[in-house]
C-alpha cells in the first residue's frame, strides 16, 4: 500500500503497534533487571512459575525440617548431659558401696559418713533429674518414657511418620532406676539397700543403675549421629540442588536481560523515528492541496 491516504493510515498504525511490542519488551526487561527474576507473573512462563512455586515450598519446608533435626539435637543434648552428670554420681555411689562392705576395716562412724554422701548423691540424682528440661520441658522426668509415647522430632519436609524420629527418654530419678531387687531409693537411710543394712545390694543396684544410664546415653547418641546427623547432611544437600533448580528456572540472565534492553532501546528510537516517517503522509497529502 503506496499510495497517499488520510482516512487510513495503516503503516501508522504497523509503526505504532510495533513500537508499543517494542516498549512492552522493554518493560518487561527492565522488571527482570530490577528484580533479578525472570517469572515475575504468571504470563511470563506458566509452566515455569508452577515448577518455582512448588519448588520454593519444598526448600520452605526443607529449610524447616533442618531446623527441626538441629533444634532435636540440642534437645538430646541437654537430656545427655544431665544424664552424664547422673553417671558421675553412681560411679561415687558405687565406691560408697564397695568402701562399706570392707566392714572389718571400716568403722559404724565411718559406714554412717558413707550414707550421708550417699543420702546427698541421691538428692542430687533426683535434682537433676528434675531440672534438666528444654525451654521449661523436663526431660528426665519420664514424661518422654516409651510408656508415655516418647519424643517425637519431625526431621524432613513432610509431615509423615516416615519422617520423624521417636526416641524414649526413660525416667532418671531414684525411685525408676534400679533392678527387680530394688531402686536407687533403696540406698537411702533406712532403707532395705542402706550400706549399714546390706552394702551386697546397693552395689547390685547401682550396677544396674550405672548400665541402664550408660544405655539410655548410647541410645541417644547412636539416635543423634545415625538419624539427625544423616538426616542433616541429606537435607543441607538436597536444598542445595533444589535451589539451584529454581534459581536456573526463575532468575534472569542478567547478561541476556542487559543484551535484551540494549537490543529493545535501538529498537525503541528506530521505530519511534519510522513512526514520525510514517506520519508525515498525511502531511503530504495535505501539502498536495496548497
Amino acid at each position: 500500500m503506496s499510495g497517499l491516504y488520510v482516512n487510513t493510515a495503516a503503516n501508522s498504525l504497523a509503526s505504532a503497534h510495533q513500537l508499543q511490542r517494542t516498549a512492552a519488551s522493554m518493560l518487561d526487561t527492565l522488571t527482570q533487571l530490577s528484580t533479578g527474576l525472570q517469572i515475575n507473573s504468571g504470563k511470563d512462563d506458566p509452566a515455569g512459575l508452577i515448577a518455582s512455586e512448588l519448588m520454593r515450598a519444598d526448600i520452605t519446608a526443607t529449610n524447616a525440617a533442618i531446623k527441626n533435626a538441629e533444634r532435636a539435637n540440642l534437645v538430646l543434648n541437654v537430656a545427655e548431659s544431665g544424664m552424664r552428670q547422673i553417671g558421675n554420681l553412681l560411679n561415687d555411689a558405687k565406691g560408697l558401696a564397695v568402701e562399706s562392705a570392707n566392714t572389718g576395716a571400716m568403722s559404724p562412724a565411718q559406714i554412717a559418713a558413707n550414707q550421708l554422701q550417699m543420702d546427698a548423691i541421691l538428692n542430687s540424682i533426683d535434682r537433676f533429674s528434675g531440672m534438666t528440661n528444654w525451654l521449661g520441658k523436663p526431660l528426665l522426668d519420664g514424661s518422654m518414657s516409651m510408656a508415655n509415647g516418647g519424643a517425637t522430632f519431625q526431621i524432613g519436609p513432610d509431615v509423615v511418620s516416615s519422617q520423624q524420629v521417636n526416641i524414649g527418654i526413660e525416667s532418671t530419678r531414684t525411685t525408676s532406676v534400679g533392678n527387680v531387687t530394688g531402686t536407687l531409693a533403696d540406698l537411702r537411710s533406712g532403707g532395705a539397700a542402706a550400706l549399714a543394712t546390706n552394702p551386697a545390694l546397693a552395689d547390685s543396684i547401682l550396677s544396674s543403675a550405672i548400665s541402664q544410664i550408660a544405655t539410655q546415653r548410647g541410645d541417644i547418641g547412636a539416635t543423634q549421629k545415625y538419624t539427625l546427623d544423616t538426616s542433616i547432611a541429606y537435607l543441607q544437600n538436597s536444598l542445595i540442588q533444589t535451589t539451584a533448580a529454581d534459581a536456573l528456572i526463575s532468575n534472569a540472565d542478567f547478561a541476556v536481560a542487559a543484551s535484551n534492553l540494549m537490543r529493545d532501546q535501538i529498537l525503541y528510537q528506530a521505530g519511534t523515528r519510522a513512526f514520525g516517517i510514517t506520519n508525515q503522509n498525511a502531511a503530504y497529502a495535505a501539502m498536495l492541496l496548497s
